[in-house]
């Protein structure tokens, strides 16, 4: 019986540490935190022909999302960036580790007449051990991904954390051109940015091994 129950639990902690998942390091990811139209924790950048607000037109859960637009349509065309980003400081994350990143985005239109959305990761060496700076970039265009009118899901997997890296910069961006008679919106959701965490099959496996082992024994 002692057997049994041994591996029994070197199964249970197997199976526990394969399931575990990492947190969410991105601070008020589904936007629900804040003042009107202002998200805590996330900088927004307005253009002179658009805006960046917190809104709860169309959330693809909860109450709140982010919506970036601009409209050369009323207003004077002007090549202007409008985003989101949130940067959480030196020493958040380890770069001998590997993450994942993932939102929800949809537009308003599928004209995408002289503009582009992109999310971005800079990895930063904000502590200065390294020489301080950019240590490296993932960057994305989402119209090539199909972004369209309905929520998708988008994102970067398995992402390596550059050496000297010790944080990083999350920015997700709708760039308009200087285009006349376009209008286009953007709406984000839900944001994850978490570490991978491997899953440990070589101690699932010794453990289903044992416990195998200890059921010929008994039989």
């Amino acid at each position: 019986m002692k057997q049994i129950h041994q591996a029994l639990v070197a199964c249970g902690a197997a199976a526990l540490l394969a399931g575990s998942a990492s947190g969410n390091m991105v601070l008020n990811p589904g936007f629900e935190l804040g003042s009107g139209v202002d998200a805590a924790d996330w900088a927004e950048l307005t253009g002179p022909t658009g805006s960046v607000e917190r809104s709860t037109v169309s959330p693809h859960s909860g109450d709140y999302h982010m919506y970036l637009s601009f409209d050369h349509i009323n207003n004077p065309p002007a090549g202007s960036a409008y985003f989101i980003e949130q940067n959480l400081g030196a020493n958040t994350i380890d770069n001998a580790d590997n993450y994942d990143l993932s939102f929800y985005a949809k537009t308003d239109t599928t004209d995408y007449t002289g503009l582009d959305l992109f999310f971005q990761v800079l990895w930063l060496d904000q502590d200065g051990s390294d020489g301080g700076g950019v240590k490296g970039e993932s960057l994305t265009h989402l119209i090539p991904l199909g972004i369209n009118t309905t929520y998708q899901q988008f994102g970067l997997s398995d992402m390596d954390a550059p050496d000297g890296a010790d944080s990083y910069l999350l920015r997700i961006q709708l760039s308009a051109g200087a285009v006349p008679d376009i209008a286009q919106g953007l709406y984000v959701d839900d944001v994850v940015f978490e570490k991978v965490i491997p899953e440990p099959a070589t101690l699932g496996l010794l453990a289903m091994g044992a416990l195998a082992m200890t059921t010929r024994r008994r039989a």
